[in-house]
C-alpha cells in the first residue's frame, strides 16, 4: 500500500508537468466553451465593446436632430409591477393624422414570428402594416419615447410600424419580449399608440391586470366589458406605455394581451418597441 508521503511526492512532481506542458495541448484540441457575452454593470468599461446593432431594425443615431414641439401629455399610473402608464395625448391630432399618411400606401399584411421563422396567420393576427419613413416627425416621437423613459442606456427604439385593423382585424394574445430567443438583447417595453379611432371594437386586452375601481378610468377602459382584465379603448393620440422585462432580465407575464376583434369601421395603431441591447464582454 503506497505511503501517503509517496503520493504527495509524486503530485509535486506531476503539477508543474501537467500545468506546463498537458494543460497547453489540451486547449489546442478543445477548446473553451464560448465566454458568456451577458452584461454586467459593474464590469470595467475597458473589457466591454459595443454592441452589433441592426440598422433596418433600430432607429440609430444618424446626426439628424430634428425641431419639435414641447409635449403636452398627461399621464396616469395604472400600476407599479410591471410599470404600466396611460398617456392622455402622447400625440398631437396632427402628428396623429401625419403618421397615418406616412403607411397609407405601404401596408402589406402583417406577420407572426413563432420563434424561428416569419410568416402570416390570418387566424392569429389580422390586419396590415407599414414601416414608417424617419420623417421629422418620426423623429421627434423617437426621442419622445426615449425621453419619457429616462434616456436609459443601452436602450434603442425600433424603426416605427403603423398597423391597420378592419373589420374582423385582430391579434390573438401574445408577448412583446422574445425571451430566451432574443439572443442577447430584448423588447424593453412597449408604447401602444392609437392614431385613429373610428371604429367599433378594437381594444387592447391585458387579462392578467386588475381593471381600476374609478370610475375615471372609463374615459380610457371598456368598464361596461365583461372580458377577463382590463381592455383599453381606442382613442385617437393616446397611448398605453408597459415594461415588459423585470430587472433580472425575464420577461413580466402580465404583460400578455391582445387586440380584440374591430366590430366596424378601421382601428390604425402605432408600435413603439424599445429593445434593450447591452454591450457585450470582449472575447480573450
Amino acid at each position: 500500500m503506497l505511503k501517503l508521503s509517496t503520493i504527495l511526492g509524486s503530485l509535486f512532481y506531476l503539477l508543474p508537468i501537467y500545468i506546463f506542458l498537458i494543460a497547453p495541448a489540451l486547449r489546442q484540441f478543445f477548446p473553451p466553451a464560448e465566454e458568456d457575452l451577458t452584461f454586467d454593470p459593474d464590469d470595467d468599461a475597458a473589457d466591454l465593446e459595443g454592441p452589433i446593432l441592426n440598422g433596418t431594425i433600430l432607429s440609430l443615431d444618424d446626426g439628424i436632430e430634428p425641431t419639435c414641439p414641447p409635449d403636452n401629455y398627461r399621464v396616469h399610473l395604472l400600476r407599479r409591477d410591471p410599470l404600466v402608464i396611460y398617456i392622455e395625448d402622447f400625440l398631437s391630432s396632427e402628428e396623429a393624422d401625419h403618421l397615418v399618411e406616412l403607411g397609407q400606401e405601404t401596408y402589406t399584411p402583417s406577420i407572426i414570428y413563432d420563434g424561428t421563422t416569419e410568416k402570416v396567420d390570418p387566424n392569429a393576427r389580422l390586419s396590415d402594416r407599414a414601416l414608417l419613413p424617419r420623417t421629422n416627425t418620426v423623429r421627434c416621437l423617437e426621442n419622445r419615447a426615449k425621453a419619457f423613459q429616462g434616456w436609459r442606456p443601452h436602450l434603442y427604439i425600433e424603426r416605427m410600424w403603423a398597423q391597420r385593423y378592419n373589420a374582423s382585424g385582430h391579434y390573438r394574445h401574445h408577448y412583446d419580449w422574445a425571451g430566451s430567443s432574443a439572443r442577447g438583447g430584448d423588447r424593453a417595453s412597449t408604447f401602444m399608440v392609437y392614431l385613429g379611432d373610428e371604429c367599433t371594437g378594437g381594444g387592447t386586452n391585458f387579462p392578467r391586470f386588475k381593471r381600476p375601481r374609478d370610475e375615471k378610468w372609463c374615459r380610457f377602459v371598456e368598464c361596461e366589458n365583461e372580458a377577463e382584465g382590463i381592455t383599453f379603448r381606442p382613442v385617437k393620440g393616446n397611448a398605453i406605455f408597459w415594461e415588459n422585462l423585470r430587472p433580472d432580465g425575464s420577461g413580466y407575464l402580465e404583460t400578455w394581451h391582445a387586440a380584440f376583434p374591430v366590430t366596424e369601421g378601421t382601428k390604425v395603431g402605432l408600435n413603439i418597441w424599445s429593445w434593450y441591447q447591452p454591450p457585450r464582454r470582449r472575447r480573450v
